[in-house]
């Protein structure tokens, strides 16, 4: 029974840190999970964390639509998925959330480049996204203007 204990505690052990199913490898995977969401102003007025659609000026954002991740020079790396919107407060309005998440994205490297729709990227540093803090890439609806009759 105690043989089998040390090999049971030792591959839970190396599981947990990304290590089993890597032999083959000499440095330990640096791989973090990239999450966000784009937020976009001007929602509908509801129930916070009801399902949400953008305002129709924001044909860009949808659930499915892409987000793109590149490196500092705008490069592709990777591409993710947005989750569908959820309604949350923010201050007098609300915003529609939608969600996105990268598995396994590099710390090699000092920045990262997110973009969604046709919206130019916004710049994260990776330091930060590898903590855990979220990408969050902000949306202004367009409002409709009124001209003079």
């Amino acid at each position: 029974m105690r043989r089998l204990l040390l090999p049971l505690l030792l591959v839970l052990a190396l599981g947990g840190c990304g290590w089993v199913g890597r032999h083959d490898e000499t440095s330990k995977p640096d791989g973090f999970l990239l999450h966000g969401y784009v937020s976009v102003a001007g929602a509908a007025a509801g129930v916070t964390g009801s399902a949400c659609l953008a305002p129709s000026s924001v044909r860009d954002v949808y659930q499915g639509g892409t987000v793109r991740i590149a490196d500092s020079s705008g490069r592709p790396i990777a591409a993710a998925e947005l989750a569908a919107g959820v309604l949350a407060a923010d201050g007098g309005g609300f915003d529609c959330n939608f969600a996105f998440e990268q598995r396994n994205v590099s710390s090699s490297r000092a920045t990262y480049q997110i973009s969604v729709g046709s919206r130019p990227a916004t710049s994260f540093a990776t330091k930060d996204l590898a903590e855990g803090r979220p990408a969050v890439i902000p949306v202004a609806a367009a409002t409709a203007s009124s001209s003079p009759s």
